[in-house]
Order: structure tokens, then C-alpha cells, then sequence
């Protein structure tokens, strides 16, 4: 307040001194030619408080009120004021500020009592039934504040109206744009008490909130245009003043769940926005009526995605990079993304799946995870246990082919042509999409003589069944690592097993195993044909069927299958073989068992005439490690098979006369 020439004399002044315990503070409300010289520049501190009329509207009715409670208790009157009176206040702008605003609220409760001497109310405004009355030494203003600007705003009422006509709304199908226009039209009231300054700062800071947390991440990119940002930031400021003044109710409740389930994959984008802000606000109901003017124009592109296709990578960033160049490119959310410690359990995984899932639409087509590293098939059956859904699990995760699930997503192809598509991403890429063996039913195809054998068998059966069956052949060993392994889930879709050896197992896997050899047994050939009958397959075609694998199964049989070697002589040379075996052992074989030997003899020897590679496991025999019974064996088989060898210049392989054991020891004397 001091003038100029004041202020100059009080500069020199404070330049001479030298006394250190000397403080000095200065205050302006405007600029003045002093503001600029060192009698502010030398401050220790500086201080710059906002402006009355740019500060939020809850403060600025907090001033409104303290004064007119403070001229309450120091007339010792009541005093009454009118809704649009008190907002009015809160609204005043005047270069001095806080002592302006004071001194106005002194003057008008002056003229009041002017009007009304002996009155014990003063009346400012015009009286109505929702007239806010302030009485000498009433409670703590604290807790007076809200009810204050409730009755100011006359929010209450609207907004348990508006929240029930939300509900209605989206219960009943109508679209966005219709619960847009019901949050716009009580936003009309907001706005006419909102500082404009304040909107506009605040949008700027939703607007790069929302850029970073959705636009980034998920894609989804929002107009630039100035007067859907100022709607979007009057929706958050009224979501502020509900959440300040009320509590949650039933309705107001069952409004999120009615977003959730019309609207679950932007629930979920505008959940992560509300998270970023202010972490609980995601549980607070009135926090989401934002939602109605930021996503109208975006729900139906985001709602489009049919799949919850997850990115699972080790590292800080390497899952959500590779989410942001893929829904950036998408242009919509298709991925969620996250980057895991490198140290993480697979039940950590799991937990970060679950909790993602639980948060999306039940009605989803299916899931699909893609991942960087770990075990497909545990991945997959431990995600199978989270959700009931269809699953695609994928691993080796790289941008190209998050990119080419995403577009296939993008465009709704189906979850079948997804995953088929998924099979050829690269050499060192896997797939998994089915529980078991296979996502279609199955007869699996096994003999001890090798997975040559099985190929015929399974090609002798394709030939003759339905193509709705598919035929699997494996070797016997993979076949008794999958029985060991796995449960009766595993071969829900398996109807038959087909070996040429009997298999046991301790297990009840709900599958008939079938020794190939038993359809020459009547009782035998009426199950084969109850099991196929069941799968779906016609009397004709199994009738064809036993009578192609009785052929196959005969001597008739082993020459239709020899390629290049005389059948008599191939067949001779087995049949000297088998019968070296019986004379040594001093046994009779079944005519079942010879006809497997002379098959596998025959087919054993073409093989190692035309292989052009010995066989991985053939050196893999450790001598050693056998037992007396099975040395004697081997060294009985050299001795066997050394006529052969010469005959047809081959080397039979420890491999060979290894899997000759296993088909022969139940019925040889070893002891």
C-alpha cells in the first residue's frame, strides 16, 4: 500500500542494513514497477498465490462460507441465502482478491441489515425453499462445506435421477449417445460455475493423461478438438463435486456393473485411465460418468474385438513395446500387455492372466496368449484352468507376429483360422490350441516295430474310414511316454488306440486300447466295430476295414508292403529267423505273433536297405546296463542274424535287436 517514493526510500533502506536477524516480506496484489526490481528479486523466497477467481470452485465456495459464517457470529444474526446467491459469490472476480471478496460479503450483509434492523435473519437473495441458512456458532464449517455446495448446485436430486436414468439406459439397449446426452444435459449446470481458466488447464492434464494411458498403450486415438477436451474435464470436475458431496448408493453401483457387462472391453480401457489418475477412483461409481463423453465414439470399434489376446514377456518393457506398435498400427485394443520379472513362477503368470480375464467379457470367442518363453503345454493347461474359453497359446513372442494375430483379430476371423495360422510363424515357434492329442476325434496308431509300420497302418485306415476321424501314429515308445504322462483329460477326443502289441496301464483314460492282432477274434472285431459305430463311422466302412487289416496282418499282407525285395525271399529269411528263436528257447509261437515277426523282420530289413541314415538311438544301447537275460539275447541274435547280414549286406543295428526283445520277452523263457 505504501506509494512509490514510499517504496523507494524502504529500498534504500533495506539495502543499507546489515543486521542479519532483520526479515522483510513483501506483498503485492498487482504488478508495479517495483514487482521487477531486486526488493522482490533478492527474496529469499517467493511465493505467488492464485488468483481468487481461478482457484477450484469447492475452494472458492470454502471463502464464500467462512466469511458469511464469521459475519454470522460477529452481528450475532442468521443468516439466510439464496442457492444462486451463494454461487454468484463464489464467482466474484476483483483485482484485490481475497480482501475484496471479503470486504464485498461485509458490505452485502450490511446492506441487509440496513433493509431489516430488527429483524434477527438477514435475507440476501432471493428466499426459497432451498435457501442455505447459516447460524452464529453453528458446527465445524468443515462439515457444513458439502451439504453447502449440494443445496448451492441442487445436485442431489439430479444426480440420483440422473444415475437412475443412466441405469434404465443401458439396461434397456438403448445406445451411448443416448446416456451422452443425459450426463451433457445436467453438465449444464457445472459449467456455469466452473472457471474457465480452471477448465482449461485441467483438460490439458486429462488430455495427456488419457494420450499416455490409453491413446499409447491401447491405440485408441481421441479428437484434438478444444471443446471435447472442456466436456471431457466438466464430466471429471461433476464426477469430483458427487464424489465430495455423496456416497454410494445401490443405483449408483449398479450403473458400473451396467457399464461393465453393455461395455466390457471400454470399461476395462477407461478402468486403466481412472487407475493412472488416482488409483482409487476405480472403485468409486461416480468416477465413471466421464466414461459417457469420452468413449461414444469408440465403443462400438473397441466393443468389435471378439478375443482376449494377452502379451506375456520377460523384461521391463518388452511386452507392452511390442503392445503399443501393434494396437498403434491396429488402431484399436486388441492386446493387454505384461512385462514380467525375469524370475517369475508360472503361477505368477497365472495370476496376472486370471485377473486380467476376470475383468472381461465372459461372451468373448476365445483367448489368445502369446508369450516368449516357458512350456506350452503348462502354459496352456494352466491358463485352461482360469477360463472355459477356446485358447491359443503361442511362443517365441516378436513384433511380426503379435502384428498378424492382431490383424486377424482385427478383422474377426475365426478362432479356427487364427490358430491354424498361428503353425507357421517359424521353425523355433509353437502352438497349442487344443486339449490332448488332438481338437478333433482321433484313433491312435502305434506299433513296437517303429512308426513306419504305424504310417502304413494309419494310411490303410484313412483310406477306408470317414475323414472326420483323424488317424495319429506315433512309435511305441511315444506312445507309453504319453500314457505315462498325461491324464484322461488329455484323451477326451481319443476314441481307439490300435497297437500291434498288448499295452497295460494302471490308468482308466475312458479310451480303448486294442491290440490290432485281436480282429481275428470274433469277440474282439464286434468291440472294434461298437467303438467305431460310436464315433460316428458306417457298418460298410468297418466291415471294409477289418477285412483291408486281416489282409494287411497276413503274409498276403507283408508283400503287398515290400517295396523293393522278393517277397519269398524276405519272408523266408524272417520265417528262418523266428523259427532259430523258437528252437533255441524251446518254444511254439502263436500263429498271431509269428505273423507280427515276419511283418516287422520283413519291413526291417527293406528299411535298412533303403534308409540313406542310420537311425538317432541306434548306438544308444548300453551294454552294460543289461541284465544276464538280455546280453544272452543279444549275443544269441548276432549269431541269428549274421546269415542275413551277409545275405542282403546290411549291419542290424543294438537298436533293432532291442525292440525284437521287447516283442518277444513275455513269451521266451529268460530265466
Amino acid at each position: 500500500m505504501l506509494s512509490s517514493s514510499s517504496q523507494h526510500i524502504l529500498l534504500e533502506f533495506a539495502n543499507q542494513q546489515k543486521n542479519p536477524n532483520v526479515r522483510y516480506i513483501y506483498a503485492a496484489t498487482t504488478d508495479t514497477p517495483y514487482t521487477e526490481h531486486m526488493l522482490f528479486k533478492g527474496a529469499a523466497v517467493q511465493v505467488k498465490l492464485t488468483a481468487f477467481k481461478d482457484r477450484p470452485f469447492s475452494e472458492r465456495m470454502l471463502f464464500t462460507t467462512l466469511f458469511l459464517q464469521k459475519q454470522a457470529d460477529h452481528i450475532k444474526r442468521e443468516i439466510l441465502i439464496s442457492p444462486m446467491s451463494l454461487v454468484r459469490l463464489a464467482n466474484f472476480n476483483h483485482a484485490g482478491n481475497i480482501t475484496a471478496f471479503k470486504n464485498r460479503i461485509q458490505l452485502l450483509c450490511a446492506e441487509a441489515y440496513a433493509k431489516t434492523p430488527d429483524h434477527n435473519k438477514l435475507t440476501i437473495g432471493q428466499v426459497t425453499k432451498s435457501a442455505i441458512l447459516i447460524t452464529p456458532k453453528q458446527q465445524s464449517l468443515t462439515t457444513r462445506m458439502a451439504s453447502l455446495i449440494t443445496n448451492a448446485l441442487q445436485l442431489g436430486p439430479t444426480t440420483t435421477d440422473l444415475f437412475q436414468k443412466l441405469s434404465n439406459s443401458l439396461g434397456n439397449g438403448e445406445p451411448i449417445t443416448e446416456q451422452n446426452f443425459l450426463v451433457m444435459k445436467v453438465l449444464n449446470q457445472i459449467e456455469a460455475v466452473a472457471s474457465q481458466h480452471i477448465v482449461d488447464g485441467l483438460a490439458e492434464t486429462i488430455r495427456q493423461t488419457i494420450t499416455a494411458t490409453i491413446t499409447d498403450r491401447y491405440g485408441i486415438k481421441f479428437p484434438k478438438d478444444t471443446t471435447f477436451w472442456q466436456k471431457v474435464t466438466l464430466g471429471f470436475i461433476f464426477a469430483r463435486i458427487c464424489n465430495d458431496n455423496f456416497t454410494g448408493d445401490q443405483v449408483t453401483y449398479k450403473l458400473q456393473a451396467e457399464i461393465r457387462k453393455r461395455y466390457p472391453r471400454s470399461y476395462y480401457l477407461f478402468k486403466q485411465l481412472l487407475a493412472a489418475v488416482k488409483p482409487q477412483s476405480a472403485e468409486k461409481s461416480y468416477d465413471y460418468l466421464p466414461f459417457f463423453l469420452l468413449m461414444p465414439q469408440y465403443v462400438k470399434k473397441i466393443e468389435s474385438i471378439n478375443f482376449n489376446a494377452i502379451l506375456l514377456a520377460h523384461g521391463r518393457n518388452t511386452a507392452s513395446s511390442i503392445q503399443q506398435v501393434v494396437n498403434s498400427l491396429c488402431g484399436n485394443y486388441v492386446f493387454e500387455a505384461f512385462d514380467m520379472p525375469i524370475d517369475v513362477s508360472l503361477s505368477d503368470i497365472n495370476g496376472y492372466v486370471q485377473d486380467y480375464l476376470t475383468d472381461q467379457s465372459p461372451s468373448a470367442k476365445g483367448n489368445i496368449v502369446l508369450f516368449d518363453m516357458g512350456s506350452l503345454r503348462e502354459m496352456f493347461k494352466e491358463i485352461k484352468k482360469v477360463s472355459d474359453q477356446e485358447l491359443i497359446v503361442v511362443n517365441n513372442l516378436t513384433t511380426a507376429m503379435a502384428l498378424d494375430v492382431g490383424l486377424r483379430v482385427q478383422r474377426n476371423d475365426a478362432f479356427q483360422t487364427i490358430a491354424e495360422a498361428s503353425e507357421h510363424y517359424g521353425a523355433t515357434t509353437q502352438t497349442q490350441y487344443f486339449e490332448g492329442l488332438s481338437d478333433r476325434k482321433n484313433i491312435i496308431v502305434s506299433c513296437m516295430s517303429g512308426v513306419g509300420l504305424s504310417e502304413e497302418l494309419k494310411k490303410l485306415i484313412d483310406s477306408t474310414l470317414s475323414p472326420s476321424l483323424e488317424i495319429i501314429a506315433v512309435d511305441y515308445k511315444q506312445l507309453h511316454t504319453l500314457l505315462t504322462n498325461h491324464d484322461r483329460k488329455f484323451f477326451a477326443n481319443t476314441q481307439l488306440i490300435l497297437t500291434t502289441t498288448d499295452v497295460s496301464s494302471d490308468i482308466d483314460f475312458g479310451t480303448d486300447l486294442v491290440n490290432v492282432y485281436n480282429v481275428f477274434d470274433k469277440s474282439s472285431s464286434l468291440k472294434l466295430q461298437t467303438v467305431l459305430l460310436k464315433a460316428g463311422e458306417s457298418q460298410e466302412s468297418i466291415d471294409k476295414l477289418i477285412e483291408r487289416l486281416i489282409r494287411f496282418l497276413s503274409i498276403e499282407g507283408i508283400r503287398g508292403r515290400l517295396q523293393i525285395l522278393n517277397p519269398d525271399v524276405v519272408i523266408q529269411a524272417s520265417q528262418n529267423i523266428v523259427a532259430h528263436y523258437e528252437d533255441f528257447y524251446s518254444v511254439k509261437f502263436g500263429s498271431r505273433l509269428k505273423l507280427n515277426l515276419y511283418m516287422h523282420l520283413s519291413l526291417m530289413i527293406e528299411r535298412m536297405l533303403t534308409s540313406s541314415r542310420q537311425s538317432a538311438t541306434a548306438t544308444a544301447i548300453n551294454k552294460a546296463a543289461l541284465t544276464k537275460s538280455e546280453q544272452e539275447f543279444f549275443s544269441l541274435s548276432r549269431g541269428i542274424f549274421q546269415p542275413i547280414e551277409q545275405k542282403f549286406n546290411i549291419t542290424v543295428k543294438d537298436y533293432e535287436i532291442a525292440l525284437l526283445y521287447q516283442l518277444l520277452k513275455d513269451f521266451i523263457d529268460v530265466s
